[in-house]
């Protein structure tokens, strides 16, 4: 959630308990009709709607909710455009394109053909959308756009009209923070390994690198040592979590590569990490 949607809750809790979150009830009391990508559809945005409700984020509760009710009567709502929230500029431009790509193979039958992966394409280009506005959840935003263009490489590919070959997904990287002299997954790190490995076991790339860093407070030769553990720690979250050691290579640089410049032995919590990056 933003800033903005968190300061409303905390100071209004009373006033958004009964003014926000109550289409979702709404939707799940209204049967879905139609064609299977409408029941699809149903179900894809009853789910969004209730992980934002569980968020507290009641408006965009009410936004997937509404959605759910269009396509339960078999009247879903087009994807979002790409401008219909501001985005940062790059995460921008490469949503503009995804809404074209996703419109395109809407239009080509997919709907009917491939009635599931339409549904989850559309729902995922609007998760990816809401998620990447509020820019606070990486983990969120990685795991919607990811699953997004899982459904739309299999939808442009089955498409009977046009069909494409399965697109081509861009390298990812992961970023896994840790304490201070620490090499232990905390919960927010657990939860970012977590939805690499997601992504890993479904996208199935060539390769993974685990490179474990450090920042510059402390003696080089310790800081590889604890680069090392930090790269291990992850590695081992992720074998235990399903993801193959066959593509997994481990690394560390120590203090050599940081991520915010800094003088010898300061220290900067955002150097200490270990980066998973995803190659396809």
């Amino acid at each position: 959630m933003t800033f903005k949607k968190i300061a409303l809750i905390v100071a209004a809790t009373g006033l958004l308990g009964a003014c926000g979150g109550l289409e979702l009830g709404t939707a799940k009391h209204t049967a879905p009709t139609g064609d299977a990508f409408s029941k699809a559809l149903y179900k894809e945005y009853i789910a969004l709607s209730q992980d934002e409700y569980n968020e507290g984020d009641y408006e965009d509760s009410d936004v997937f909710a509404t959605r759910a009710i269009a396509a339960a009567g078999s009247k879903p709502t087009k994807p979002e455009a790409p401008n219909a929230r501001p985005q940062p500029a790059k995460p921008g431009k490469l949503i503009a394109s995804a809404h074209g790509r996703l419109t395109k193979a809407l239009a080509a039958n997919a709907t009917k053909t491939w009635p599931a992966d339409a549904a989850r394409a559309k729902a995922m280009y609007d998760c990816w959308a809401q998620e990447q506005e509020e820019n606070n959840q990486q983990d969120h935003i990685d795991r919607c756009r990811i699953q997004f263009f899982i459904a739309l490489a299999k939808i442009e590919k089955k498409a009977p009209a046009k069909p494409k070959p399965k697109a081509k997904l861009s390298p990812l990287t992961f970023l896994v923070y840790f304490g201070f002299n620490s090499a232990e997954l905390n919960k927010d790190a657990q939860s970012v390994v977590a939805t690499a490995a997601d992504v890993i076991k479904s996208t199935k790339p060539k390769v993974v690198s685990v490179t474990g860093h450090t920042d510059r407070s402390g003696a080089s030769a310790y800081n590889a040592m604890l680069a090392e553990k930090r790269a291990n720690a992850v590695a081992a979250e992720l074998s235990k979590l399903g993801v193959s050691g066959r593509v997994l290579t481990i690394g560390s640089l120590g203090e050599n590569a940081n991520a915010v410049e800094t003088k010898d032995g300061m220290k900067e919590a955002g150097n200490r990490r270990v980066e998973v990056t995803v190659r396809y």
